[in-house]
């Protein structure tokens, strides 16, 4: 797909090349031909460049006019609490939502900054958003259930502290040395409420043009940090 993209990109800056070459032709000139275009390419390889250039960055501003169209639409969605798992004040000025996987590796390396960030800010809604396409779905479902016993936290704390990916064996272990009522923890687990849940997680991911994790949001304004110290000051640029 990703060659297939620059192949498209190539041949949209073949063609703005020649429409830059036939506009230095008057009039009633006949169109320059191919032979001619290969020259004037071989003399002139910077125009094929600036061209280049021009266009990614007209890709690009386009790109980012369409994601802040659709952050501004699903926002609502995105800082809501509605099938969300959070930590803090539900009408808190300032939210900090992350789309995640637990079978992410970089998701594991910020779940204990995110922590940290957490702890620092009482006032502050954290949303947490797990997405399943690394085979975790079972882990994701879990955290609803232990939500249900009001243990997320723990949960998520000892599943992204797990080295490697867990499967469902490790993770109802896990569940079981927090103390949760297994039951009903396999019992909620279980449940078409959860999937839908996660279903709508991940349709909300597509809206908002999430294309990798860990993806941050902070008032809906994508966050580059992978450390305490970055989102605190990410967060306090909120306040």
């Amino acid at each position: 797909m990703k060659n297939f993209s620059i192949l498209l990109s190539i041949v949209a800056v073949i063609i703005a090349v020649v429409a830059m070459v036939n506009s230095y032709k008057a009039p009633q000139q006949n169109k320059i031909s191919a032979e001619e275009v290969a020259t004037i390419l071989n003399e002139n390889p910077k125009m094929v460049i600036d061209a280049f250039n021009s266009f990614q960055e007209q890709q690009r501003a386009e790109a980012e006019k369409a994601a802040q169209e659709a952050m501004k639409k699903f926002l609502p969605d995105l800082v809501g609490t509605e099938n969300a798992l959070f930590v803090g004040p539900e009408d808190a000025k300032i939210t900090v939502v992350e789309f995640f996987d637990f079978s992410c590796g970089y998701c594991k390396r910020l779940a204990p900054e995110l922590e940290k960030t957490i702890a620092a800010n009482a006032d502050v809604k954290f949303i947490f958003k797990p997405l399943t396409f690394l085979g975790s779905s079972y882990q994701a479902k879990g955290a609803y259930a232990a939500a249900n016993q009001g243990k997320f936290m723990e949960y998520y704390t000892a599943v992204m502290a797990a080295n490697g990916r867990m499967n469902s064996a490790d993770v109802d272990a896990a569940a079981e040395k927090l103390g949760l009522d297994m039951e009903k923890f396999k019992a909620d687990l279980a449940a078409d409420e959860i999937k839908q849940k996660l279903d709508k997680i991940a349709e909300l991911a597509d809206n908002v043009q999430v294309r990798g994790v860990p993806s941050v949001f902070i008032n809906g304004k994508p966050a580059h940090a992978m450390n305490a110290a970055d989102l605190q000051s990410l967060i306090d640029a909120e306040k």
